[in-house]
């Protein structure tokens, strides 16, 4: 039968198994990478704020040079055509400005998550072989 304080040394043998540091540690990468990542985001979400302004702007622009007053009948349907023309040029650009936005920010997502996912693993690994160093003296004492 184990006595008080043999239960009680076992605990603590078990407790110091595991190191606090190692587990700080992966905490600390899992906040950069969240800090990273929060980055990548609101890169994204700045570069796209411009773009939808940039696109407004010059969507309004184009409106306003269709709607001035023309002296000739025919000058309205060469101002229509202009404007679609226009417009059409400005939506190519948007999309071209959007598709590169959302490949910079999922290169830049897979990147920041193979790193995240190779410093996890190796400060596990590295927290297991602690552990595993200290289980055998442990071991050894318990019995």
């Amino acid at each position: 039968m184990a006595t008080k304080q043999s239960t009680k040394s076992a605990a603590n043998d078990i407790q110091s198994l595991f190191d606090p540091q190692g587990y700080q540690n992966v905490f600390r990468t899992m906040a950069n990478s969240n800090e990273r990542l929060t980055q990548v985001m609101v890169e994204t979400g700045t570069r796209s704020t411009e773009i939808f302004s940039e696109t407004s702007k010059e969507a309004l622009s184009n409106l306003h040079e269709l709607g001035q007053v023309r002296d000739e009948p025919a000058a309205y349907g060469q101002a229509y055509n202009e404007f679609f023309q226009k417009q059409m040029e400005l939506f190519m650009r948007t999309a071209q400005s959007f598709a590169g936005v959302t490949q910079e920010t999922a290169k830049n997502s897979a990147e920041l998550a193979s790193e995240a996912g190779r410093d996890m693993a190796e400060q596990a690994t590295a927290n297991a072989e602690s552990a595993a160093d200290k289980a055998g003296p442990a071991a050894k004492k318990a019995a």
